[in-house]
């Protein structure tokens, strides 16, 4: 069952993001368990790093949204949803702020576990990952030293990811 949802997930990854590293792969399953809580300091900060991304940022990801739940359920959803007029600014910010909150919390022993499994995974299904064993051995430094990790270069280049994380009642309330 575990197995079948990461494949679920990783196929579907690929499917939308082919160019994707490692990186980018542990960055999906990190969100898709822990959300974006770890990341929020307070609303106005939440408020103003939103605001300024939006103002900066030139090129948008075409995917409006994309369901990366794991063990949490978690959604990204583009931050261009707000420059179309589809969510205002003010509905987007609460449900992220709403959404930091996740219900299943799980170790960092864990979800190191689950790590291993979902690389095996990776292999398993040929998911074609350039120099495959670097990439997890420099991937694993900055797990276990405690970084926050981001999108590999190439990911932002190519997609231009620009999203915030929802939980599913968010999701439901604002987009469905």
């Amino acid at each position: 069952m575990q197995n079948d949802l990461i494949n679920k997930l990783i196929k579907s990854e690929y499917g939308l993001h082919p160019k994707a590293q490692l990186i980018d792969y542990y960055k999906l399953f990190f969100q898709g368990t822990f959300g974006a809580g770890h990341f929020i300091k307070d609303r106005s900060s939440a408020a103003e790093f939103l605001r300024t991304e939006l103002e900066t940022s030139v090129d948008f990801e075409e995917i409006e949204y994309q369901d990366i739940s794991y063990i949490n359920n978690i959604f990204r959803v583009n931050i261009n949803l707000i420059k179309k007029g589809i969510i205002s600014f003010d509905d987007f910010l609460d449900a992220f702020l709403k959404s930091a909150e996740v219900e299943n919390i799980i170790s960092k022993d864990r979800w190191m576990q689950y790590w291993q499994s979902i690389e095996q995974q990776i292999l398993k299904l040929k998911i074609p990952i350039k120099n495959f064993d670097f990439q997890s051995t420099e991937l694993w430094k900055i797990i276990l030293s405690t970084q926050n990790v981001s999108h590999s270069k190439i990911y932002h280049t190519v997609y231009s990811p620009h999203y915030r994380l929802f939980n599913t009642k968010e999701y439901e309330r604002l987009l469905c």
